[in-house]
């Protein structure tokens, strides 16, 4: 992604301010410039700080973590014993669940989730569900949809995560393995408010910090 520089020029008569004094045309620009830089600043472009496979708990399985983890892809191994042993817990690849749920293609059904871990350099971060842009005072990084394990009393559960409406997958991850499993969520209404009392499928959210 390449990130541009647009100087404005703007040909006045006069320097900003009160002053009536005349500028010089270089005054001119280098006030245009600082402007630009400082609107520059509002501009965010994240670079990962790596990349990686989502991993959470067996979709069958009532133990281990219910969080949602990004595995890096050069991950490393300490000491380890190949081979699946006892009294442990696990962590598996992530794969979409999604059969006619709008906006996202049915093509990614039982492809695996990629991720990606970014650095930002505000303090407070806040994922909002049912909002597609963030309250005022507050900067929004990226929105999509909510997702989780299915709504089942067969299934132990897993935490809400907001994903990218910009869905994407991990290149040849399509083995349909049937570990852990995230599905669309939707807004059963009746003690949750919801506009016109419907029951609403996909259910938007935002990714949000404090500027």
């Amino acid at each position: 992604m390449f990130l541009s520089v647009l100087v404005l020029f703007v040909f006045n008569a006069r320097c900003f301010g009160n002053s009536e004094k005349p500028c010089s045309l270089n005054d001119h620009l280098l006030k245009e410039i600082e402007r630009n830089l400082v609107e520059l600043k509002l501009i965010h472009v994240h670079t990962p700080e790596y990349r990686g496979f989502a991993a959470s708990k067996h979709y069958t399985k009532g133990g281990s973590g219910s969080n949602f983890l990004c595995r890096p892809k050069n991950s490393e191994w300490k000491d380890y014993t190949e081979g699946k042993s006892q009294g442990t817990g696990g962590i598996y690849g992530v794969e979409y669940e999604i059969h006619n749920c709008k906006p996202y293609s049915k093509s990614f059904l039982n492809k695996d989730m990629p991720c990606a871990v970014c650095l930002t350099a505000r303090s407070t971060a806040l994922m909002v569900p049912g909002k597609r842009n963030c309250f005022e005072g507050w900067h929004k990084e990226f929105s999509g949809y909510l997702m989780s394990e299915h709504d089942d009393k067969s299934r132990s559960p897993s935490e809400y995560i907001c994903v990218d409406e910009k869905l994407d997958s991990v290149l040849g991850g399509d083995a349909n393995n049937g570990e852990a499993i995230v599905y669309p969520v939707e807004a059963v209404c009746g003690s949750l408010k919801c506009p016109h009392m419907l029951t609403v499928e996909n259910v938007p959210a935002s990714y949000a910090q404090n500027k």
